[in-house]
């Protein structure tokens, strides 16, 4: 019976939510729905099957929305490279992958959760590990939470388009730019949300594949987890030095980011999040086959074991 249904804390959905926004993960979800094999889109829609009407856009904002209960989750969202910007950006797995000396980050995640997709006998395991890996695949591709300097953004404060009042440079990375690129409104409700989200994720699908980016030439083997998330998260850290930080603290704290600066991270965010589209529909493609295949190989041993018993005594 299809009522697996998403635990009650997404019922709180609707409260602000951080990291690349709703807005942000809802467009990554349903760009990457756009890559699914046959065989990804019956696993997905298996396990986020509910009776509420949720969609993997849904279950892209739960990690948000769960590590409230769940604290222990909170730093598998980011890795913080003990770096020095704006002259050196670096992410090392083994100095950066913990925070305040307790292990785990989002790399360390995006490895286990694989792991538990692929290998997990318990459904509700497996469930909020997809769920997770949806998120944090969306996560790993915005730069400010690939970096340490300032906690990641949240303490140098901004202005944005004349908003100075509880703006820090996090959060204009997270959601300003996005909203103000799409041209959607602080408080839309889930609707409006959704159809903006769809919308762009059609935009940037096109823009894919105007560039030649396909499936084939992402890293999809997730036996080499660690390794993808390291060179993705590399991969996001280096705009800090390119572009997030370039200019230094002070002049982010004394010019209105809404202008030029905002123009300028356009292409870079369109960029970013068309790639965490395109690789989270490669990787949940790879996770996929390779749970069919493990299941496969299960039931095919089991029927050599139970022909080579046929018959006899056990």
């Amino acid at each position: 019976m299809r009522f697996l249904l998403f635990y009650s804390t997404l019922l709180a959905i609707l409260q602000p939510i951080l990291c690349w926004g709703d807005l942000g993960h809802r467009t990554v979800a349903y760009l990457g729905q756009k890559y699914f094999t046959e065989e990804a889109s019956q696993f997905t829609d298996t396990l986020l099957a509910n009776n509420n009407s949720w969609d993997i856009s849904d279950a892209s904002t739960w990690a948000d929305v769960v590590k409230r209960r769940r604290p222990e989750t909170g730093q598998w969202h980011w890795i913080d490279a003990q770096d020095a910007p704006p002259k050196l950006c670096a992410v090392n797995y083994t100095r950066d992958c913990n925070s305040e000396g307790v292990p785990g980050c989002i790399v360390s995640a995006i490895t286990n959760m694989t792991a538990l997709a692929i290998h997990s006998e318990n459904t509700t395991v497996q469930k909020e590990a997809v769920m997770f890996l949806i998120h944090f695949i969306g996560d790993i591709h915005q730069p400010l939470h690939t970096e340490n300097a300032s906690r990641g953004g949240n303490d140098i404060h901004v202005c944005f388009d004349s908003d100075c009042s509880k703006m820090n440079l996090h959060g204009v990375w997270d959601t300003e730019i996005l909203l103000k690129h799409i041209g959607l409104r602080h408080g839309a409700d889930d609707g409006e949300e959704k159809d903006a989200a769809a919308k762009w994720a059609d935009e940037l699908y096109n823009m894919n594949q105007a560039r030649g980016m396909t499936t084939a030439r992402e890293c999809t083997n997730p036996q080499s987890a660690q390794t993808c998330a390291l060179k993705w998260a590399t991969e996001a850290n280096k705009w800090i030095c390119k572009y997030v930080l370039t200019n230094g603290t002070a002049w982010l704290e004394e010019n209105d980011l809404g202008e030029d600066y905002y123009e300028g991270a356009v292409p870079i965010v369109e960029d970013l999040v068309g790639k965490a589209g395109l690789r989270l529909g490669s990787w949940l493609n790879a996770i996929a086959a390779a749970r069919s295949s493990r299941v496969s190989l299960v039931a095919q041993t089991a029927a050599d074991v139970a022909a080579t018993y046929d018959g006899q005594e056990l």
